[in-house]
């Protein structure tokens, strides 16, 4: 006997094999949402070595953009110093008298470090440095200079002797590069710091293991520190320095403090030559920690 075939209309408009069909699809989405849910809550093998890899490469890009920052801030610094020292050479071709280049102060906000240069004479006539400071300090707040009044007792504020001086460098906490490299003043151990273990040290390389042995002892030191005044003076007849005397300068971090194995560099004055010698370091962080001239 034929069992009779059911039609559409049997099941509401529906055959049974499109209900069956339908019923399999809902059930395997179902599932496949419910799988899909499950495997993201957490990570797969291969998302972590992504991620790991990405954070790899950043802290090696920070890394360099920071040694390239700490490098070009000392580079920088030694930029403005050659700078003040060729100014205060021009000056003796200009006034075709002896020049006085000194400096004082510290690297703070507190006694900044100054170096300015003008006629030496402004030391010679009273023995001692307080109308050049009188004068430099003037000229760094931007006081007008005043008439020469002998009973007032200011002469030393006189035009001719105001513009005599000039103030070429001059810390201030708002240059960026100040605030990433300083100069190491006398008795401030930031060179040793900054030269660490693993920095080429300065003293076994040539020229200063051999012909300029013994210059960078304290007492050649241009930037004394604290109250105590500085200077070389360059001769208005021959253009040289009348004795040897050096800045150093090394990375500091946000406090001040130098930086170990980072970059450092050197200028050099020698008695009785008119150059200006300048050797660096890039340190170990992001160059071979040896030192050249540049």
């Amino acid at each position: 006997m034929n069992m009779p075939i059911n039609t559409a209309a049997e099941f509401g408009g529906q055959s049974a094999l499109g209900i069956l069909v339908r019923q399999v699809r809902t059930k395997s989405g179902y599932d496949q949402k419910l799988h899909g849910n499950a495997r993201q809550t957490g990570f797969s093998l291969m998302e972590l070595l992504a991620v790991l890899t990405i954070v790899a490469i950043l802290a090696v890009g920070s890394s360099l953009m920071l040694g390239n920052r700490q490098s070009g801030a000392v580079r920088s610094l030694l930029d403005e110093l050659e700078g003040a020292i060729t100014a205060a050479h021009q000056a003796t071709i200009s006034m075709g008298r002896d020049i006085a280049l000194v400096s004082w102060g510290v690297w703070d906000r507190g006694n900044p470090t100054r170096i300015a240069f003008g006629d030496a004479d402004l030391f010679r006539e009273d023995g001692d440095s307080a109308n050049f400071i009188a004068i430099a300090n003037r000229v760094i707040k931007g006081s007008p200079p005043t008439y020469e009044n002998p009973a007032l007792d200011i002469s030393i504020y006189s035009i001719q002797a105001q513009q005599s001086v000039s103030v070429p460098f001059h810390f201030s906490y708002k240059n960026s590069v100040y605030r990433r490299a300083g100069i190491v003043v006398t008795g401030n151990d930031g060179w040793e710091i900054a030269q660490g273990i693993e920095n080429e040290d300065i003293n076994s390389v040539v020229p200063f293991a051999s012909a300029m042995r013994g210059v960078l002892d304290d007492a050649n030191n241009l930037c004394k520190g604290g109250g105590t005044i500085s200077k070389v003076e360059i001769s208005g007849s021959t253009r040289r320095f009348n004795k040897t005397v050096y800045i150093k300068v090394v990375t500091i971090n946000s406090k001040g403090v130098a930086m170990p194995h980072s970059p450092m560099g050197l200028i050099m004055l020698m008695e009785n030559s008119a150059s200006v010698f300048r050797f660096y370091n890039p340190g170990t962080e992001s160059g071979d920690g040896k030192w050249r001239r540049i």
